[in-house]
């Protein structure tokens, strides 16, 4: 999420910009779209004139009263317009800006030598591009490169000059200070499982990982909807090579319909798209998402092309002005709520404006947006050494969006089961880095009236309240799911490419559960839905039903605010009891809809010689402590193109191979060996091979057990096996295992999702595994001799 940098440094001597440019039309300077407290930081020099710059440029809707009005209105029973959501072309038209105003905002900017965007049906929002020089002039302030905290940035020297005329709220890019980040742990090690066990005649209640069918039982959602007819949506950035891949696996493993997914990217295009590690975040969204609502008609995911507030502001407006686009969507990122000017921390004021308006529209067309509350309990990353990741931080702020009050704000927590058949709740508490608080800055929405404890202390500027006339501000959470605990494994099974199932947590998870949950819900509603759910949830909550809708959780806490009865500042409502939400809600357990589910995914078993998987070519990358080391495709030898198993005739080896684009026995750095290991399941359990190839191309063969231990994947080597690599272009990579060591094999056993990945083992020993290439499942193996 956002970091803001602590105030600290040397102050500098004061910056002038150039005024602004002259013109027959009146200038005015966007006093918050600063840096606050730049002097602060040490002046490095000018941004060099011919560096790439993207800014999003948002205007004012001319109609702000008329929009609050009809929002408050349509969520009104008694109200004639109760439930008259509008659909992007009849908010454009009643509240957008006007044609002139946009045509008249694209001229200026391309008079400045900027190339200039639109998003798809958008009236309020555009993205520019040009050199620093070219920005530098056309908004009337110098471009420099400064330090702080250990951090390098550039920021505008002083605020934007816009035409009065345009109406610009404000201008986003002038700085790269501010970033979006997704709620993930530090790196100390691979994200864990702890497979559920199987049922027995004692119950054991489980508290590592759960199914995505486990969590349909202990969150009650019922079997006769299962989101049929509905859409749902996925925003994040950067590159996603596999997402959809691994969401066929994870379909394959759990017996889940193939869900249709698409990927829609808006924002710059002069830089490479963001390669952050952020790849396993979009895997847990979709898995998340569609595993809790697997009969959607589809999956859209909206990407900027990087995690700047430009490129991610992009991928909601489209959402919003998408026609067609999905009325329920999670984003499982945010930065840190508005830093007002009065604070002493250099920060800035952020997406909170442009993009409160951009939900304010969803919530007017019937759309939902459900996003994280963060894994930093009620606390917000500002200083650069700290990460996003299961630490409390410095800054007691809120995480954008989910801070916005046109926002489900979504907290989380650790849940076990009782390890029955099917299985329920054992104990569910709140998680103790869950995201929640109360901003000072936000107002809240309408529907926490009688909630939200604590009124603001100042607007968006920093200017203090006049004592009585303050408004309720933003509290959350507003409800909370399984976030699980990474450090203790707890959390949610998902499928990331890495050969085992891998722990899906933070409120990460939270959140497109949440996505998943209530699209079950809104399949059930009629018309157009129950359109932006807090209306309904605090309807709930604030009822005689709460107690039927909500399992209330009372124990556990985020420091300082803890769990309790009713609402509270750790888990909002509480976890859903879904048929309960559903039928108090809709009146009905069914879809509103008879819609066609998509065909359920099923992987034809093999017992040919040829190919379980292929795998592209070229897709190899190498990354360590989520730094990309050299380019994509670099590294040839670890690179995998094929997958196979097969039973020696005499029914007495398994054998596994892999077919590598150019298998050499060169171990890149930081790497102390190259290992293949080749996953797959038999009666609940995952076994491996794994072949290592040490400095020297020494050569060792294994087989064994996966096993999930807190934050690892664990390969435990039970024995060793005959292992044989075959160097050279389409070289390969054999592991003959007996078939007593894996499960007494015998013909005609399926050997469920056979999958594989390289890896490359950073420090000695049993150093971390840093996943190179993946391939599979696509089929399962009927074992059968060649």
């Amino acid at each position: 999420m956002r970091r803001k940098l602590a105030l600290f440094g040397v102050l500098v001597a004061a910056l002038v910009g150039p005024s602004a440019p002259a013109g027959a039309d009146a200038t005015v300077r966007l006093t918050q779209d600063v840096v606050h407290h730049l002097d602060a930081a040490t002046l490095l020099g000018p941004v060099p004139s011919g560096q790439q710059i993207t800014v999003g440029v948002s205007l004012r809707n001319p109609n702000e009263a008329g929009e609050d009005a009809y929002l408050k209105a349509l969520y009104d029973p008694s109200s004639p317009s109760y439930q008259q959501f509008l659909d992007p072309d009849a908010f454009n038209q009643q509240f957008g800006v006007p044609a002139a105003t946009v045509q008249a905002a694209q001229s200026w900017l391309a008079g400045g030598g900027l190339k200039v965007a639109t998003v798809g049906g958008a009236t309020n929002y555009l993205l520019a591009s040009g050199t620093a020089a070219q920005v530098s002039t056309l908004f009337a302030t110098p471009l420099n490169r400064y330090a702080a905290g250990g951090r390098t940035f550039y920021a505008n020297a002083q605020a934007p000059a816009v035409p009065s005329s345009l109406q610009v709220l404000t201008v986003l890019g002038l700085n790269n200070l501010n970033f979006f980040t997704t709620p993930r742990v530090a790196a100390t090690g691979k994200p864990s499982t702890t497979a559920q066990p199987v049922p027995s005649a004692t119950n054991v209640p489980v508290t590592g990982l759960l199914s995505p069918k486990a969590l349909w039982s202990i969150y009650d959602q019922p079997a006769t909807n299962r989101g049929n007819g509905q859409s749902m949506a996925i925003f994040g950035w950067g590159t996603t090579p596999d997402t959809i891949t691994h969401l066929r696996a994870y379909e394959s493993e759990f017996g889940l319909p193939q869900v249709p997914v698409s990927i829609n990217y808006y924002g710059a295009t002069d830089t490479p798209d963001t390669n952050d590690g952020a790849q396993t975040e979009w895997d847990l969204d979709v898995d998340a998402s569609t595993g809790m609502a697997p009969d959607v008609l589809s999956e859209t995911l909206y990407f900027g092309h990087h995690n700047t507030d430009a490129d991610v502001l992009a991928s909601i407006v489209a959402w919003v002005n998408d026609r067609k686009g999905p009325s329920q969507g999670s984003a499982s990122y945010g930065e840190c709520e508005n830093i007002p000017a009065a604070q002493p921390v250099i920060g800035t004021d952020g997406m909170e404006a442009p993009g409160d308006a951009a939900l304010k529209q969803a919530a007017i067309e019937g759309r939902t947006l459900f996003s994280s509350t963060g894994d930093t309990g009620s606390s917000c990353p500002v200083i650069p050494a700290n990460t996003n990741g299961v630490a409390t931080q410095a800054y007691p702020g809120l995480n954008y969006p989910s801070a916005s009050p046109y926002a489900v704000a979504v907290g989380g927590t650790v849940l076990n089961s009782d390890g029955a058949n099917p299985p329920k709740r054992f104990s569910e508490t709140g998680w103790e880095f869950t995201g929640g608080g109360n901003s000072t800055v936000i107002p809240a929405g309408s529907y926490q009236t009688g909630v939200a404890p604590t009124h603001c202390a100042t607007d968006a500027t920093g200017t203090p309240y006049v004592p009585g006339t303050a408004p309720l501000c933003r509290a959350t959470p507003d409800v909370a799911a399984i976030s699980g605990d990474v450090a203790t494994g707890n959390g949610m099974m998902i499928t990331d490419g890495d050969g085992a199932d891998q722990q899906g947590a933070g409120t990460s998870l939270s959140s497109p559960l949440w996505l998943g949950m209530w699209t079950r819900i809104q399949a059930a509603a009629a018309k157009k839905g129950l359109g932006f759910a807090n209306y309904s949830l605090y309807k709930a909550g604030k009822s005689s039903a709460y107690g039927n809708d909500f399992f209330d959780v009372t124990v556990g806490d985020n420091v300082p605010y803890a769990a309790g009865p009713g609402w509270d500042n750790v888990t909002g409502w509480g976890t859903p009891d879904v048929a309960h939400l559903m039928q108090d809600l809709t009146g009905r357990l069914t879809p509103a809809k008879n819609v066609a589910a998509p065909v359920p995914a099923t992987p034809t078993p093999t017992t040919s010689c040829t190919s379980l998987f292929t795998d592209a070519s070229g897709d190899d990358k190498l990354i360590v402590e989520n730094q990309t080391l050299g380019a994509q495709g670099a590294q040839p030898q670890l690179d995998i193109l094929d997958g196979q198993m097969r039973l020696t005739p005499d029914g007495t080896t398994l054998r596994t191979i892999l077919t590598v684009r150019n298998l050499t026995t060169d171990i890149p750095a930081p790497g102390t060996e190259n290992d293949y290991n080749f996953v797959w399941s038999l009666n609940g359990v995952q076994y491996f091979t794994q072949l290592a190839v040490l400095p020297g191309g020494v050569v060792n063969a294994y087989d064994g057990e996966v096993l999930h231990v807190s934050l690892e994947t664990r390969f435990q080597q039970l024995h060793v096996d005959k292992g044989v690599i075959t160097p050279g272009p389409n070289g390969t990579v054999e592991v003959d295992v007996p078939v007593a060591n894996v499960g007494a094999l015998t013909a005609g056993q399926v050997l469920e999702s056979p999958a594989a990945t390289s890896y490359i083992r950073a420090g000695v020993l049993a150093g971390s595994l840093q996943t190179v290439d993946s391939g599979g499942p696509n089929a399962n193996y009927v074992v059968a001799g060649c």
